[in-house]
């Protein structure tokens, strides 16, 4: 009697309350995630894809729109959410599907918040409202009796005190109530076919290129079925798999002389074979991810070597647009209803790792070109702020450059001048209670580009450092040295040939107790000579008082 055996096939386990836990795991012992893992280590085209999702989502880590006018929440924000814990949930996110983090209070007050790996928590039983109001951590589900599962609460369903509570990031998906599933879900079977080719071309190689092999059984027929059925299982556990490469033949014989003879079965062809399979899983894996070109992974494919560039920056930003956003939005909204939460009110998001098409492509500006290209100062001018003129008062105002006074000069410039005792002593910050000192974009009254029309329309008066930021982003993108899309605003402004400068303004807050408004114009306008040396400060790149139009070349930089 002969008998084939097959591979075994995955089937995705069931997830079930169980009466005897009070919390329900991902399959048995938690073994989805561990198919999960197990293919992302052992399939090289879904790891590439999963790891270059991940930092596509993360890119260069937080940043906020709001930032320079929210410096301390945002540094509060970085303080409480290390940068490698928020990049390991991205990892998990694009990995799993889902993320989960401990958030650490103290008093009432969020202290930090920690990356916890998916596959250690799980999720209690839910209440009659259908809600998940804890979740349990265990290092490993599939020993829980040395590791025992702790009961943690979910955020939200406890008073903020003294402890931790679970947020777990994750996606609706219809009819889950616990787990969701990673999107690329029906790519998993073609992850474990490319795994399994490889060692199924490994083994085959080693066993000479054979398909397998017949295995004897010469002591005569098993006394039962069951007993037979057990030293099939028994074989079939022991040598069955892609290691093994192919299907063996079990043959059961009265006596060696009776014994089936053992042919090798050769494969023609396997080589091509080996590839058409990988191909298919491949291709099969890429849909599922919904990979817009397989070259941003390194994988070549029939497209032409010239139109590899454009081809790839079409499709990176394709990429960005329809999957890489949409996991961006789920894991910064989450974060932001935490922050929110815990009084820490700012918009977040995340440093794009690559430009899109837009600044990307370098610009080579000429002087005919100048003054035509599409200008954006939206960025700019979010930053700005309009001055309450019913509680400051300009009391200073010429243009930004040499000598320019900060609120450490100010100080200094009272203390000379013997101001009252009760002033009290300012810190050398923008923002002060007493003085602010601000630039306003200023110069010709008719603006030709975009950029400078925005700014002078704007209204508004922006720090130094709002400038010193913008030299970090595209807001005026083509006029930076070699064409680059970035540049230092407070230098060079709008760009070759522009008309305006920045305008330095002095505010005092208005019916202080400490100092009146004429007498701090009089304190800075009338020190000794060498009180007022003493007073100032290093001076500044004189580039900061010209308009671009009076500067060498006409503002234009290197190409």
């Amino acid at each position: 009697m002969i008998e084939v055996l097959q591979l075994s096939k995955y089937i995705r386990p069931e997830v079930k309350e169980l009466a005897s836990k009070d919390y329900v795991l991902n399959g048995d012992k938690n073994s989805f995630y561990k198919y999960i893992i197990d293919r992302y280590n052992g399939s090289p085209t879904n790891r590439a894809v999963i790891d270059s999702y991940a930092q596509f989502i993360f890119g260069k880590g937080l940043m906020s729109k709001q930032q320079a006018i929210k410096p301390v929440t945002f540094a509060q924000v970085m303080a409480i959410l290390p940068k490698d814990h928020l990049r390991r949930v991205c990892q998990d996110y694009a990995l799993f599907g889902e993320a989960s983090m401990e958030l650490i209070y103290k008093n009432g007050q969020l202290k930090k918040i920690c990356h916890v790996p998916k596959n250690q928590i799980a999720p209690e039983k839910i209440n009659e409202e259908g809600d998940i109001t804890a979740y349990y951590y265990s290092l490993d589900f599939g020993d829980v009796v040395k590791n025992k599962p702790t009961r943690i609460p979910a955020w939200g369903f406890e008073e903020a005190g003294t402890g931790s509570q679970i947020y777990v990031i994750t996606s609706y998906q219809p009819g889950k109530k616990y787990y969701s599933d990673p999107t690329y879900l029906a790519g998993l079977p073609y992850a474990e076919l490319e795994e399994e080719i490889a060692n199924y071309s490994i083994s085959h190689i080693k066993n000479g290129f054979s398909a397998g092999f017949v295995l004897n059984m010469n002591n005569g027929q098993p006394e039962s079925e069951d007993i037979k059925e057990e030293i099939r299982l028994d074989i079939e556990d022991k040598l069955c798999g892609s290691g093994n490469a192919g299907k063996f033949i079990l043959a059961f014989n009265d006596n060696k002389d009776n014994a089936a003879s053992i042919e090798s079965i050769p494969i023609a062809d396997a080589h091509q074979q080996y590839e058409v399979l990988n191909k298919e899983a491949v291709q099969k894996l890429l849909i599922a991810h919904r990979v817009t070109s397989p070259i941003l992974f390194g994988i070549k494919d029939n497209t032409g070597l010239g139109n590899n560039a454009q081809e790839m920056q079409a499709a990176f930003d394709e990429l960005m647009i329809n999957v890489i956003q949409t996991k961006k939005e789920v894991i910064l909204d989450c974060l932001m209803e935490i922050f929110n939460t815990a009084g820490l009110v700012i918009d977040l998001d995340f440093i794009p790792l690559r430009k899109p098409a837009e600044h990307s492509t370098e610009v080579k500006m000429s002087k005919d070109e100048a003054g035509t290209d599409p200008l954006i100062a939206d960025f700019i001018t979010e930053l700005g702020e309009v001055i309450d003129t019913d509680e400051w008062e300009l009391i200073d105002e010429k243009e930004a450059g040499e000598n320019d006074v900060t609120e450490t000069q100010l100080n200094l410039h009272i203390q000379l001048a013997k101001v009252p005792s009760s002033f009290p002593n300012v810190k050398s910050e923008i923002d002060t209670s007493l003085f602010k000192v601000r630039y306003v974009y200023a110069g010709s009254l008719k603006p030709q580009r975009e950029f400078c029309k925005k700014m002078m329309n704007a209204g508004k008066v922006y720090r130094k450092e709002d400038l010193e930021l913008a030299a970090s982003k595209a807001v005026n993108p083509g006029f930076g040295p070699f064409g680059s899309d970035t540049y230092e605003i407070l230098f060079y402004k709008g760009g070759p040939n522009c008309k305006h400068f920045w305008q330095r303004q002095v505010y005092l807050k208005r019916n202080n107790q400490s100092i009146f408004v004429k007498d701090a114009q009089r304190i800075i306008k009338e020190l000794e000579p060498e009180e007022r040396a003493a007073a100032e400060l290093p001076q500044q790149d004189p580039l900061i008082t010209k308009k671009p139009i009076d500067m060498p070349n006409n503002g234009y930089l290197p190409k």
